[in-house]
């Protein structure tokens, strides 16, 4: 009962690992991509409990929560906090082995100095410890990203948000999320319009109309765009010509064939691309999430419920022709990050982003961190090998949570710790060199001074 399970050397299994994590531990965050809800930051929303900060928002433990027969009424259900709080302690508990274990302990640790395990029988006495503390103003959403030393958080935003809002909060500017700009609909064009005042009858129209909401984005320091490619991604060149023949028939609600849908994602994607490279934004690629699962799941719990899978690999061929397609225009490619849901194409992809350098500019194409599903010891352990083997480990970008969970910041220590104990290991080898020195430059550069500099010169 109330046995601790962490300690300041977790994942630190000699002293060399130690001394690593001493030089990183200290260094501030750079969140360049997640899904912290705007809302929140914007009334610097406080929690009445702990259910509604950790558990109630987090599609990753209620992934875990079905898996271990946790009905839905106490997941996304009408079940009380109190009452899912209780189901996350059952299910905490037998979750040995997977991330989550490690992660909630930290974030007990990190936010509220709890040292015990959660379980069914440390359940009241967190929860109420833990509801005293959430009434404070110093646990705030911007109070809490001071506490993880959080520099710079980038939340998604689609095109059509207004963004003139993250002048007011601290350490935060948006990233452009465009999944829905390669997929124009007729509602979606209409609402460009109105927000624009720009008449969007023609292609050539509509990209216009989207350069003037990036303008607005760029006002407010957004220097990121991503973009979900998902399972059974393809690209073609495309043409203008066709390109808004497409168009027209998209936004006049006629019959577009699914090869058409991929011609006109590709040719404006090519567009923001360019766009995108003009303004030195970093263009975020996450490739290969198989999202249409169970229609069960989506309809309880939306779109992001936590039950989206792994796709097939990607299809090299077509990245590489887009990737020659963007560089190739008279923009160039922008900036690139690779990320893949599927850890068979770390390798793929790292060896891939060596072949579109930039002229003079460091790490302009590379192999981005564990994503998602990869986002565990095993996942980053699979991105480094590949990143040192394939690409330059000394220009990559780093850790980003892609999360929706204000206390999931902690993942910027976890990854740290496996970062400093996997170099260590490497130098007992005598893969590496056995040079403390030269490891901390290592370390500082990918647990923060190379993301910093991607985005523009965040100093310490």
């Amino acid at each position: 009962m109330g046995v601790k399970m962490f300690n300041e050397n977790f994942l630190l299994n000699d002293p060399l690992a130690q001394k690593l994590y001493q030089a990183a531990a200290g260094l501030p965050v750079v969140d360049f991509h997640n899904h912290l809800p705007v809302k929140d930051l914007i009334e610097n929303r406080k929690f009445a409990d702990i259910a509604e900060l950790w558990v109630i928002s987090d599609p990753y433990k209620h992934r875990a929560m079905r898996i271990c027969g946790v009905p839905e009424k106490l997941i996304t259900g009408n079940a009380s906090n109190r009452e899912k709080f209780n189901a996350w302690a059952e299910t905490l508990p037998k979750l040995i082995g997977n991330p989550l274990y490690a992660w909630s302990q930290l974030e007990l640790k990190r936010i509220f100095n709890i040292e015990k395990k959660l379980t069914p029988e440390t359940a009241d006495e967190i929860w109420e410890t833990t509801r005293v503390m959430l009434s404070g103003d110093d646990f705030s959403v911007q109070s809490l990203l001071k506490r993880f030393n959080v520099v710079y958080s980038a939340p998604c935003c689609a095109l059509n948000d207004n963004v003139e809002c993250f002048n007011n909060i601290p350490g935060n500017v948006p990233s452009l999320r465009g999944d829905d700009i390669l997929v124009p609909t007729a509602e979606f064009v209409s609402k460009l319009a109105e927000d624009t005042r720009m008449p969007v009858n023609s292609f050539e129209a509509f990209i216009n109309a989207v350069e003037k909401r990036i303008d607005d984005f760029h006002k407010v320091n957004c220097r990121i765009a991503d973009h979900s490619l998902d399972n059974g991604f393809a690209y073609a060149v495309c043409d203008e010509k066709k390109a808004e023949m497409i168009y027209d028939k998209t936004v006049k609600n006629k019959t577009v064939s699914a090869a058409e849908k991929m011609l006109l994602a590709s040719a404006i994607l090519k567009k923001l691309a360019g766009l995108y490279s003009k303004r030195s934004w970093l263009l975020l690629l996450h490739i290969g999430a198989q999202r249409k699962t169970s229609s069960r799941l989506r309809a309880a719990a939306g779109p992001a419920g936590g039950f989206a899978a792994i796709g097939h690999t990607a299809n090299t061929e077509a990245l590489a022709n887009m990737l020659d397609d963007m560089e190739s225009s008279i923009e160039g490619l922008p900036r690139t990050i690779l990320f893949t849901l599927n850890p068979a194409d770390h390798a793929a992809f790292a060896v891939l982003a060596g072949s579109f350098p930039g002229d003079g500019v460091r790490g302009k194409v590379q192999l981005g961190p564990a994503w998602w599903y990869c986002d565990h010891i095993y996942g980053m352990r699979d991105g480094f090998e590949n990143t040192a083997a394939f690409g330059v480990l000394s220009q990559f970008i780093g850790m980003t949570t892609d999360s929706r969970s204000f206390l999931s910041f902690v993942r910027h220590e976890y990854f740290r710790r496996v970062f400093c104990a996997w170099l260590a290991e490497k130098a007992a080898k005598g893969e590496m060199p056995d040079d403390e020195n030269e490891l901390i430059k290592t370390v500082k550069a990918v647990c923060f001074e190379n993301a910093a500099e991607y985005l523009g010169g965040i100093e310490l």
